[in-house]
């Protein structure tokens, strides 16, 4: 089974996945972001300048690429993606090979922990353009087949439950 955790910048996608890093039940996590990072053999804090320089574009192939590889894996993964993943040519593909869960994290909250991040290019769209952009990802975020509000978030109490959740689903 192959777990994509959706949600906007900043609504805790990494944090997630990383409380399920040690588990029981085989899975193996990754960052997609981290991944893209790793390929392009940059680091995590070198990545906005990078999408400054190549496009957005050009990041979302590698997005998908790296997700594609990811997919291919013969091992039962969690995968934190980006917040934009959900848009690139190519994702509703690979969203078949998948369950996914969206992390429904207000926009308030998701604008508090990214608004100073000079690390994501997307802040230059100053607070309004980052709520329409919230807006409209939301619909393709909504499509998971499990929707977590940030108090679930917060009372998960480890993999097993979301995994038995999922698979009845």
């Amino acid at each position: 089974m192959n777990i994509l955790v959706c949600g906007f910048m900043g609504s805790g996608k990494t944090t997630f996945i990383e409380s399920f890093k040690d588990n029981d039940l085989g899975f193996m996590t990754f960052d997609l972001d981290q991944v893209v990072c790793e390929e392009l053999g940059i680091t995590h804090q070198e990545l906005g300048e990078w999408i400054k320089n190549h496009g957005m574009a050009e990041f979302r192939q590698k997005e998908i690429s790296a997700l594609q590889s990811l997919l291919n894996m013969r091992t039962m993964k969690i995968i934190a993606l980006g917040g934009g993943t959900i848009e690139a040519a190519g994702f509703d593909e690979l969203r078949t090979q998948a369950k996914m869960i969206f992390l429904n994290t207000p926009f308030e909250t998701c604008y508090k922990r990214i608004k100073n991040d000079s690390n994501r290019p997307m802040t230059l769209l100053g607070e309004d353009g980052l709520r329409n952009l919230y807006q409209k990802r939301l619909p393709l975020y909504q499509q998971a087949e499990l929707i977590l509000s940030e108090t679930q978030i917060k009372e998960i109490e480890g993999l097993a439950p979301l995994v038995h959740n999922l698979k009845s689903i």
